[in-house]
């Protein structure tokens, strides 16, 4: 008897066997991507992006032994599902491998060159190879987000050198206020003072519109105050601060003049600050401050009294208080 069960079972293997080798090549190979993506559906990505590559090997077998069309969209379709389900199982090097193959089928897809970038970056951690994947894409498809993206990648790696090239190649394809920022520090770091300064001279000659102006004049000051310029520094301040009221920087502006005892500037600014916020408590603490220095002790008194509620400042507020009633 069991002998009996055994030889039908092996005759229905057989016979399964058959019929599958009888199938239609491309039918075999839509069941195999139906498969795959109902492996998909059940989060079993690896299992499903091998049944991908199945799929589509049957389906070029067909295309070879039954003449049939090739249908690339079917195949291009069958391949990103496939980089799809080995990207989820984290099957970084196989996901890899599918990008190389739809790169070569659409060389100037820079979504693709972009997945590859970030998976060797973030996964592989080959930063090298994520800048050659973009500076090979870069050499037919020269554009200005691609070398602004090699650059930035430099920029991490602390390769200062290669970061300036890449951001000047990406400034000569667009003037952006914020590819010259970079110019104009990276120039600072490697101590070419006058190139950083440079730098910005020439955007300006583009005649940027006023809202890249204000940036503009804006990062001018922070690279003199880098470069330990306070003159110009405060200059380039002013200038962004007088196109648009800007609560930082009028802050460190009312700070910089009063350490350099220049309390007229520093207390215009203060009324900037106080016309639109009137209870800006560190606006208040300067303006007492400079009343104490210059002697006006009962003006000043009320003003640490204003903010000697402030966490920040009621314990510096409170000694002067009592300096004050002390006298």
């Amino acid at each position: 008897m069991i002998r009996k069960i055994m030889m039908i079972a092996v005759a229905l293997f057989l016979m399964g066997s058959l019929i599958a080798q009888n199938k239609p090549l491309e039918r075999q190979a839509n069941e195999l991507g139906v498969e795959a993506e109902t492996k998909y559906n059940e989060k079993d990505f690896v299992a499903s992006g091998q049944l991908f590559e199945q799929a589509i090997e049957k389906y070029e077998e067909a295309v070879e032994v039954d003449g049939i069309p090739m249908d690339e969209s079917k195949k291009d379709r069958w391949l990103t599902l496939a980089f799809n389900a080995y990207f989820n199982g984290r099957d970084f090097e196989n996901a890899i491998r599918i990008l190389d193959v739809r790169a070569q089928r659409n060389p100037n897809d820079f979504q693709i060159v972009n997945y590859q970038s970030i998976i060797y970056s973030k996964y592989l951690k080959q930063p090298q190879k994520a800048i050659d994947v973009l500076v090979d894409y870069n050499q037919d498809n020269r554009t200005f987000n691609v070398e602004k993206k090699i650059a930035g990648a430099y920029l991490k790696q602390e390769n200062y050198e290669k970061a300036l090239e890449w951001y000047t190649k990406a400034y000569e394809l667009r003037q952006d206020s914020n590819v010259i920022q970079k110019i104009a520090s990276l120039n600072l770091r490697l101590n070419r003072k006058e190139a950083a300064v440079m730098a910005y001279e020439d955007f300006l000659k583009t005649e940027p519109n006023e809202s890249v102006l204000i940036r503009t004049y804006r990062n001018m000051g922070s690279l003199y105050e880098d470069m330990n310029d306070l003159a110009n520094a405060i200059k380039y301040y002013e200038k962004s601060n007088d196109l648009r009221y800007q609560p930082t920087i009028t802050l460190k502006l009312v700070s910089e003049y009063y350490e350099l005892d220049q309390y007229d500037n520093a207390l215009k600014n203060i009324d900037k600050i106080l016309a639109n916020d009137a209870g800006n408590v560190d606006a208040i603490y300067f303006r007492a401050m400079i009343k104490y220095n210059r002697g006006q002790t009962a003006a000043a008194r009320k003003d640490f009294v204003t903010i000697s509620s402030n966490a920040k400042y009621s314990s510096t507020a409170q000694g002067f208080i009592e300096s004050i009633d002390s006298e």
